[in-house]
């Protein structure tokens, strides 16, 4: 395998990564899945291509179920990750890793919230509406009123103008326009 091969690989989506995941250990399929973010078939493509490049090597040891198939470094693997360390590339991806953890878990949170919020507003929207009566809701939670449908608004105006509205007779009074004043 020449140079540019091996810097062809490297530079393939995952491989570095791969490498750095593995470290000084062993790893198994699903392990590193969960660790790199890329999809499961880029992680199997890139175990393949470094099996063959022989910057990963296989071995299967027993388990209770059967065999577990498990990757480690290679000499030339081994080479490639002193090198990740030494320039900090492999702390590196580890920090990224663990910030794309609290950037996802930061986001559960949210939608967490999210869907909490409206529950809360779906069961005060179907509730009948709550005065004067002391209701204990989660931390951060807070009651939305009802908005009344179009139908109940446009009632509500039509009552407030026929309440403003004075009969004719009392108008007329009021300009000394009544026929008892001529």
């Amino acid at each position: 395998m020449g140079l540019d091969e091996l810097e062809a690989f490297l530079r393939k989506k995952g491989a570095a990564e791969l490498i750095t995941e593995i470290g000084t250990g062993t790893a198994t399929f699903k392990a590193l899945v969960d660790a790199v973010a890329v999809s499961g078939s880029t992680v199997s493509s890139r175990l393949s291509e470094g099996v063959e490049r022989e910057v990963f090597k296989v071995s299967h040891r027993p388990t209770e179920h059967g065999t577990e198939k498990r990757y480690a470094l290679t000499i030339l693997g081994h080479r490639i990750y002193d090198w990740a360390e030494q320039t900090e590339f492999e702390r590196k991806v580890r920090e990224l890793r663990r910030r794309r953890h609290e950037r996802d878990t930061a986001f559960e949170r949210m939608v967490g919230k999210i869907n909490r919020d409206m529950e809360l507003r779906k069961m005060v929207a179907d509730s009948e509406l709550v005065e004067d009566q002391e209701v204990d809701l989660p931390e951060g939670a807070y009651l939305v009123p009802k908005m009344a449908s179009e139908k109940k608004l446009r009632e509500a105006k039509h009552e407030r103008m026929e309440a403003n509205l004075k009969p004719i007779e009392e108008l007329d009074d009021a300009d000394g326009t009544s026929e008892d004043s001529n």
